[in-house]
């Protein structure tokens, strides 16, 4: 079975409708939503659907929903109707509070931060020392990922577009590179990559957002590059696009 994955949808409707669709033409079975559902947006960004719309059709389409530490914290924020809040609040986070129910925000809140398919576990990027399952971006975050990673792949969002894939090899040696194409055999005993999301950043992939997609016993990844304004699918500008992207790995 081939599951679709994504991550950072924020309010961007007709991105994650146009990806559901090339997910469906692609035979994927299975679709999760790896979180970011909390997205401030940027100055001057174009206007998009009103804040909690893909929140909502996330839950009418029974999506299974991850939720990272700023989704579960405004959600909190929601729930304790903004008591524990101090300072400033940017714009598009506000909107997203004034918008939602508590009802929405208890969906939110109680969302998991990962979920297992077959051999693939779906992760959101939670950054905090303690994460369970840190995402892979230096030496020390992948070796802690592999020694309780259980399954064969681990995949992470990121609104910066796909980066970085390491592979532990046999010989428990691990090695980082970017992807080098725009599918990849996943041929070694474990894998953990970062993907892409429906919201671009920084300017490098604001043109452009992504999906992924994986079989659920590991096997293989594909990444797909959509046009932000056309919606349509563009392998041969993602295979540019990861070629020049830096993965941040450090050693």
């Amino acid at each position: 079975m081939k599951i679709g994955l994504f991550g950072y949808p924020g309010d961007y409707i007709d991105r994650l409708e146009a990806l559901m669709e090339l997910f469906k033409r692609h035979e994927a079975g299975q679709f999760v939503c790896l979180g970011g559902l909390v997205w401030s947006g940027r100055k001057g960004e174009e206007e998009h659907a009103p804040p909690g719309t893909v929140l909502r059709w996330l839950r009418d389409h029974n999506i299974p929903t991850l939720a990272n530490d700023m989704d579960r914290q405004v959600a909190g924020w929601r729930l304790q109707a903004l008591e524990n809040t101090t300072g400033y609040i940017v714009p598009g986070v506000r909107k997203f509070l004034s918008a939602i129910t508590r009802d929405e925000a208890q969906w939110v809140f109680s969302r998991p931060s990962v979920l297992q398919i077959g051999k693939v576990l779906c992760c959101t990027d939670n950054l905090t020392v303690d994460a369970l399952y840190p995402v892979p971006l230096s030496r020390l975050n992948a070796g802690k990922l592999f020694s309780v990673l259980d399954e064969k792949a681990a995949f992470f969002p990121s609104a910066n577009g796909p980066s970085l894939l390491v592979r532990k090899q046999e010989d428990g040696v691990l090695e980082a590179g970017p992807f080098q194409s725009m599918e990849e055999a996943l041929d070694s005993p474990k894998v953990a990559g970062i993907l892409g999301g429906i919201a671009g950043y920084p300017p490098l992939n604001s043109d452009n957002y992504w999906g992924a997609m994986v079989d659920d016993k590991a096997e293989r990844t594909t990444l797909l590059c959509l046009d932000a304004k056309t919606n349509k699918n563009q392998p041969e500008q993602g295979a540019l696009l990861i070629q020049r992207a830096e993965y941040g790995w450090r050693e």
